[in-house]
């Protein structure tokens, strides 16, 4: 397992500290991040004191659970999480930064292409229906890239 990556044991969402992340560039980061072919990869940015954050958690946490489940080996589910105190939004500003987003939760989508990572979706806050939606449609486009890395 990638050394980012903090799996909960219990869980098939994997969790990853911001603070992990924070000292590389994007394009080093979401190269480690999204590191296989034929996956949709589906990343939540989250932060500490986010009540929208905590509404959607056990709401992503169930889409995670039911979509790798139908469709094992196919998705991969992810939580960045972000420190945060009134006294010191440092992380927030370098998530914000590295991940060019305006709020939490931030949903986004990748798949790996042979130019790298692809974002396919993102959105603040949306409806797990939405982004459902959205994963699925990904689904025929991460096994496009991977039979065309087979070919080459």
């Amino acid at each position: 397992m990638n050394s980012l990556v903090e799996a909960l044991a219990t869980s098939s969402l994997e969790v990853i500290n911001f603070q992990k992340l924070k000292n590389r560039s994007e394009a080093e980061a979401w190269n480690d991040l999204v590191n296989d072919y034929g996956i949709v990869y589906v990343t939540s940015i989250t932060r500490t004191g986010c009540s929208g954050c905590e509404t959607q958690k056990p709401l992503f946490q169930a889409l995670a659970d039911r979509m790798i489940r139908e469709n094992s080996g196919k998705v991969k589910f992810r939580r960045f999480h972000v420190n945060y105190a009134e006294q010191d939004k440092h992380d927030s500003w370098d998530s914000k930064r590295m991940f060019h987003h305006a709020a939490y939760p931030t949903y986004l989508v990748h798949v790996k292409s042979h130019v790298g990572p692809l974002e396919i979706y993102r959105a603040v806050y949306p409806s797990m229906e939405d982004l459902e939606k959205q994963v699925r449609d990904s689904l025929e486009l991460a096994e496009f890239y991977k039979t065309e890395a087979a070919k080459a």
